[in-house]
């Protein structure tokens, strides 16, 4: 069975680190981005099965990547795009549901989670409507 490709787009060295970290243990293929335009074009050459896109990021953010993905690429470059952010407001929840498949939070994940949601998007199951958690009221004490 071929190895699952995952392009994470991820600004902070240390969660970049983490999460690649995490996902190559788990046994997937991961590519990473440090900033939006190396994403996009990373993104753009397509075969990915995951893009996990941070959406406050250097040079052009998340929902950049996403909007200009769509316009200027005729083929699907990503099975799934989910957006990983510590942002809570519902407007850019919305916009991050308009724009791919779901939404991650950051501040409430753990690994364990992590990889779960991940596994959830790989195999399918999980689309626009309802994707990502809820948030609460104030971020948990354990996060990745």
């Amino acid at each position: 069975m071929d190895k699952k490709k995952i392009l994470v787009v991820e600004d902070d060295e240390s969660l970049r680190q983490l999460y690649t970290d995490i996902l190559t243990q788990e046994g997937y293929m991961v590519e990473a981005a440090k900033d939006g335009l190396e994403g996009l074009e990373k993104l753009k050459k397509g075969g990915w099965d995951l893009a996990l896109l941070d959406i406050v990021l250097p040079e052009i953010n998340g929902f950049e990547i996403a909007r200009r993905v769509k316009k200027e690429v005729t083929t699907p470059v990503a099975k799934a795009t989910v957006f990983i952010t510590n942002l809570y407001e519902d407007s850019q929840i919305k916009e991050a549901l308009s724009l791919g498949d779901g939404y991650l939070i950051k501040s409430q994940i753990t690994p364990d989670t992590f990889i779960s949601e991940v596994k959830l998007y790989l195999d399918g199951q999980k689309g626009n409507a309802g994707s990502g958690p809820n948030p609460p009221m104030s971020p948990p004490p354990t996060a990745i």
